[in-house]
């Protein structure tokens, strides 16, 4: 059974209890039983079994509802298939280490290969996951060169060789379904419960035209998001297919509006001037470098009673926090400070050389500036500046640059 169950922040968590391992253990001896018919599995291979179900099947049956589409699952799970466990059936049926080694490597790899998984979930955790990369690869490495040691040492038997390479392929690969289901089940259970604490609840009729409203695909069901909480007052079950066909059009109107951004986003690089409209022609960059410029107005503001009624200028690199953001390390964000602390100003030139700024005077207080060279004055003293609490936005500022999905 998985449920889910809400934190005091509202977040929603997958709990899966003991009955998820007995039917991740069900399915793999199902698939292994095929395999025996088909002559792919003999129980000398007892051993491989037991080692990809908990390194490759059942990690993968935990993350299944973590993709945003079937696409990025199918395609996540041939290539972990194609190097984790080629790495491993060579290991086991080739050339194993004396016993007591090849216990403590397995042991050993396993509990690396389990961290790296949970690892992969959390950005915080991103150095152990690193960690576990680089640990994992030393043993591949070294499991690599003892395997060609002993291959050209002593020759192994190659029909079973090809037999446990190919049911270490044929294991994770073959449960391709159970791990589409399972995560489409989980996200769905999710969706659920979000409009059980968001909106309201679903009746069975409801979450039947959700589902078939989605046509059986992860990658609608995942974008059911908080836009769409309206299928929730549908009448009926008819009257939710409405809505889920309503959701599916709105989907791919905002794909295809997405489509015309990327393209004209990509026509227009290089290109030098504004339109009639004002806007410049080549905004690679502008909707990072708003982004940025608007949350550095934010910590400003934020940050002015610590700094004693003033505002700050040492902060940018952590505050601008640029890769994160899409921005080059070297991000060129400028913040600067009047003498007495109480007006500043930050600015960024993007690529294509327009330049975008924000700053405020009293506290709370927001102004835009956009031109094609620096600011020379300061927020609220200089017509460059659009107070935007009472003005027009310039127009680079006024335009909507973020993705249309």
């Amino acid at each position: 059974r998985c449920s889910n169950r809400a934190d005091s922040n509202q977040r929603y968590t997958l709990v899966c209890e003991e009955p998820v391992y007995v039917t991740v253990v069900a399915v793999s001896a199902a698939s292994i039983a095929v395999a025996w018919l088909v002559g792919l599995w003999t129980i000398g291979l007892l051993k491989d079994a037991v080692i990809l179900t908990a390194t490759v099947v059942l990690p993968m049956t935990f993350r299944s509802f973590s993709f945003k589409s079937g696409g990025d699952l199918s395609r996540s799970l041939v290539r972990e298939t194609l190097t984790l466990t080629a790495v491993l059936t060579l290991y086991l049926d080739t050339a194993t280490l004396p016993l007591g080694w090849e216990l403590l490597f397995q042991v050993v790899v396993t509990f690396f290969a389990t961290t790296q998984v949970v690892a992969a979930t959390r950005s915080e955790w991103r150095p152990a996951k690193r960690l576990c990369d680089v640990v994992l690869t030393l043993a591949g490495a070294f499991l690599i060169c003892w395997t060609t040691v002993k291959l050209v040492q002593v020759p192994p038997d190659w029909a079973e060789f090809f037999q446990s390479l190919f049911f270490g392929f044929w294991l994770p690969l073959s449960l391709l379904p159970f791990f589409y289901i399972f995560g489409f089940y989980a996200v769905a259970e999710t969706v659920r419960a979000r409009f059980s604490a968001f909106k309201k609840p679903l009746s069975l009729r409801l979450m039947a035209a959700l589902i078939i409203g989605t046509r059986f695909k992860l990658g609608l069901l995942t974008q059911l998001n908080g836009r769409y909480t309206s299928v929730a007052d549908a009448s009926g079950f008819r009257d939710g297919l409405a809505r889920m066909r309503a959701f599916r059009e709105d989907l791919a109107r905002r794909g295809k509006a997405e489509l015309e951004r990327v393209e004209t986003l990509s026509r227009n690089s290089g290109r030098a001037g504004v339109d009639s409209r004002g806007l410049h022609l080549d905004r690679r960059e502008f909707d990072a470098t708003k982004n940025r410029l608007d949350w550095i107005w934010t910590c400003q503001n934020g940050q002015w009673e610590r700094q004693g009624g003033r505002y700050w200028d040492h902060l940018t690199d952590w505050i601008v926090d640029a890769e994160e953001h899409g921005l080059p390390a070297e991000h060129g964000v400028m913040v600067e400070v009047s003498n007495d602390g109480q007006v500043w100003r930050a600015w960024r030139q993007t690529p294509g050389g327009a330049v975008l700024g924000a700053g405020g005077r009293e506290r709370s207080s927001r102004f835009y500036f956009q031109g094609d060279s620096r600011p020379r004055g300061w927020p609220g003293e200089s017509d460059e500046w659009v107070d935007a609490s009472a003005e027009q936005w310039p127009p680079d500022w006024d335009y909507n640059d973020r993705s249309r999905l």
